[in-house]
């Protein structure tokens, strides 16, 4: 197309030249349009044809290696001696290529027209480097995202006592970055505690460094390596007979009348002290409330048979919920039990007298245990007639 527009152009001026009449003059100029326009035509295709931009990948030789600076070539060789290239169009008949690497906080760009330069001006550039900007996730931030994983998965007193746990015991930990935490700082915290506070604490660290692990933020537990050591537990017992009689006579007093309600429904029916709650009603001679140790959010309800000796004592249309908070509760039990037992012991109490008299497998079921046994857990459904039956055998002292 080019050449043959090139002859047309020539036979063209020659046109021109040998014009002589104005009608030639006007025919010729219709000519040229066409020809401008046929020049247009073949720039706009040109330019079309013109290269455009390439990219690439672009590895650097073991000899362009040795040349770089020390801190950056661990980097660069670890990422395979690859940088990422760009070659660009640069005026009518050039162009100039863009060696880039941006990793790991890295950010090194150059460019010239001979590929060869740009390579030299790159491992140059490796010697004027400022520290790579690294995100630092401090363990309070992790932990503040473990605890908001674990919300609405475990109780809120839970969750606030395993919040207390990490910001009170690990506050010098807190703004440290997870990557550099060590078993020697956590052992460093955790040395001086109680067995008790010890086991739990151990126990909600752990779960933020296995949290960690699982979300790829690091590849090690620095807890592991510190020993679970369980705490010594004193089980408590059930009242003594002369406990029990001091107990019975104490709770009948007026100063006890916001808190009798909930001491009869723990002795009568084993509620634990969390199950003293609004949830907790009576219907059809059964005391129906929240089985409170189910994890997971589980919600479960457990069914007991109101005994005929706490018929007179127990009052059904009143709610079974604490007036106060449980602490004013406990000290006010120990005070009714003289000091020498705590509300948790009404629990043992029913446990133990209920035993005597019914199966095992009835009892963990008032008591709001799950049976060992795959047949206590799955096939057995005791009727509500057989329950009645079973806590009538059972004799309260009162």
């Amino acid at each position: 197309m080019q050449q043959k527009l090139s002859e047309e152009l020539i036979a063209f001026s020659s046109m021109m030249l040998m014009a002589s009449s104005r009608g030639e003059m006007v025919r010729l100029s219709s000519k040229m349009n066409e020809l401008v326009e046929q020049a247009m035509q073949l720039e706009r295709c040109e330019l079309h044809k013109k290269e455009k931009t390439l990219s690439a990948t672009i590895k650097f030789s073991q000899e362009e290696v040795a040349k770089m600076s020390k801190t950056f070539k661990k980097e660069f060789i670890a990422n395979g001696l690859v940088a990422h290239i760009i070659k660009r169009p640069s005026g009518k008949n050039s162009a100039y290529y863009e060696i880039r690497y941006r990793r790991n906080g890295y950010n090194i760009s150059v460019s010239n027209k001979n590929l060869q330069r740009a390579k030299e001006l790159f491992i140059v550039k490796t010697f004027h480097l400022d520290e790579p900007k690294k995100s630092k996730l401090t363990f309070g931030k992790l932990a503040d995202e473990w605890l908001t994983y674990k919300k609405g998965k475990i109780a809120d007193k839970t969750l606030r006592e395993y919040s207390l746990y990490i910001s009170r015991d690990f506050a010098p930990l807190l703004n440290k970055s997870i990557k550099e935490i060590r078993t020697g700082d956590i052992d460093a915290i955790m040395r001086e505690m109680g067995e008790r506070l010890y086991e739990s604490t151990r126990i909600v660290i752990n779960s933020v460094f296995k949290y960690a692990i699982a979300s790829g933020v690091i590849t090690h537990n620095p807890v592991t390596l510190l020993p679970f050591k369980r705490a010594k537990r004193v089980n408590r017992t059930p009242l003594t007979p002369a406990q029990l009689t001091h107990f019975l006579k104490e709770i009948k007093l007026p100063q006890y009348n916001e808190i009798r309600q909930c001491a009869y429904a723990m002795y009568f029916c084993g509620l634990r002290p969390c199950e003293l709650n609004y949830e907790a009603h009576f219907e059809n001679g059964f005391l129906i409330a929240r089985n409170r140790k189910r994890k997971n959010g589980k919600v479960e309800y457990k069914k007991i048979p109101v005994p005929k000796e706490a018929r007179g004592l127990l009052f059904f249309d009143k709610p079974i919920a604490l007036p106060f908070h449980y602490n004013n509760f406990a000290r006010l039990m120990k005070k009714c039990l003289n000091g020498e037992a705590t509300s948790y012991n009404l629990r043992h109490t029913f446990a133990s007298i209920c035993a005597e008299s019914v199966k095992e497998e009835v009892v963990e079921l008032w008591m709001g245990d799950s049976p060992e046994r795959l047949v206590g857990k799955v096939y057995i459904h005791f009727s509500d007639e057989f329950m009645r039956e079973q806590m009538d055998s059972v004799r309260f002292p009162t």
